[in-house]
């Protein structure tokens, strides 16, 4: 089959904002993880990385003790601001999962 994975493990993303609660993003991960997912990866760019890192240590501290956190990458992300300016943005990425 040259190089493909059998049966890949699904992976699920959510994007991290700040304009909902904190629980919205934790619920959204316990729901993937219910639903049959391996693997949540957090994404955040800029200010809304402090509230994915809150987001990974509620969500393993206060509802899934089993999860862990199997991969970060840290990576930058051009953007347009809405005044036009352009501007480059940190991205993190938190990938969480839960073993088999």
């Amino acid at each position: 089959m040259g190089g493909l994975e059998p049966m890949s493990e699904e992976r699920k993303t959510v994007i991290v904002g700040q304009s909902k609660p904190l629980l919205n993003y934790v619920t959204a991960c316990i729901t993937m993880f219910n639903g049959g997912a391996h693997r949540v990866v957090l994404r955040a760019r800029g200010e809304a990385i402090n509230m994915s890192v809150e987001v990974a240590q509620v969500l393993k501290k206060r509802f899934m003790s089993n999860v862990q956190i199997s991969n970060i990458t840290i990576d930058g992300e051009n953007v347009t601001s809405r005044d036009g300016r352009q501007l480059n943005l940190p991205v993190l990425e938190i990938e969480l999962s839960i073993p088999q």
